[in-house]
């Protein structure tokens, strides 16, 4: 991606943030980066099958186009972090085409300009196949951690194991309801570990997992989310305080419009009494 001049445009990712904090510059990489990952990247089953090999050739489409330092390990993770997640989308679109079809025969017909007809079909052969079926979920997609951490805590019958797990859960959606979008976005996986925090070789709410980076910036970056979190509540709360005391305020002027359409009347009144009175007195 480059600018008029001939430039690269140049990225940066912040430790600690997971992608560029520039609007355009995050829109741009992530625009690219689902471009590699629907024209250039195999579509395994899962992730984990992809070689390195294949990541690291579809990381350098991406420094071909901008200028982006991804000797850093930090910014190299982020920037397959991120085609992670537009692979996962791609794989789940093209399941959605398949199982929009009527039949197998008429999803076979299905044309995706982006795949040869022979990738088409060699992935609608791992859909049909049983075995394939057993290993998913109905989704065709990894489970969401925050869902997973919820069925694994609660029960319809029982409700929360703990209020210490409800509370967990309710942090983990308010913080997937503030930063899964926009210029400060989080992965899911970036928000449980934040509010579950990891232990190596183990991912709380999965039970497996890699050993985690345990630095002094994830632990700033980890106190900034919570102190946003906190702010974003206490936020939402004036907000609610506010609309209340609009309301109240609604309430009274209503009152007082009413107390005044009531003196109008009886001055009104006392107007056309008096004119009357007036009237008379001049006959008289």
């Amino acid at each position: 991606m480059k600018k008029a001049q001939g430039r690269k445009m140049k990225i940066e990712i912040p430790v600690g943030k997971g992608r560029p904090t520039k609007p355009d510059q995050s829109a741009k990489l992530s625009n690219e980066l689902g471009i590699i990952a629907r024209n250039f990247l195999l579509l395994p089953n899962k992730w984990k099958e992809l070689t390195r090999e294949d990541k690291d050739a579809a990381l350098i489409r991406c420094h071909e186009r901008f200028e982006i330092n991804l000797d850093e390990h930090y910014v190299k993770d982020s920037c397959e972090d991120i085609l992670k997640n537009k692979s996962r989308q791609w794989h789940y679109k093209l399941k959605q085409l398949f199982e929009n079809a009527r039949s197998e025969e008429e999803a076979r017909k299905i044309e995706v300009p982006e795949l040869t007809p022979e990738n088409w079909n060699r992935l609608c052969d791992m859909w049909i196949n049983p075995e394939h079926k057993g290993k998913t979920n109905p989704e065709g997609v990894e489970p969401d951690r925050i869902e997973f951490y919820k069925h694994t805590h609660y029960t319809s019958e029982k409700g929360w194991s703990s209020l210490e797990a409800e509370t967990h859960y309710n942090n983990m959606t308010d913080l997937k309801d503030l930063y899964t979008s926009g210029e400060s976005s989080m992965t899911i996986d970036e928000i449980v570990d934040t509010i579950l925090g990891t232990k190596s070789g183990y991912i709380k709410g999965l039970g497996y997992g890699p050993k985690p980076n345990t630095t002094r910036s994830t632990q700033r970056r980890t106190a900034e989310l919570e102190d946003s979190l906190k702010k974003a509540k206490q936020e939402a709360s004036q907000i609610e305080d506010q609309q209340s005391q609009i309301q109240d305020q609604q309430s009274q002027i209503q009152s007082l419009n009413s107390q005044l359409n009531t003196i109008v009347a009886r001055k009104r009144k006392c107007l056309e009494k008096c004119n009357f009175f007036l009237a008379h007195r001049h006959q008289g």
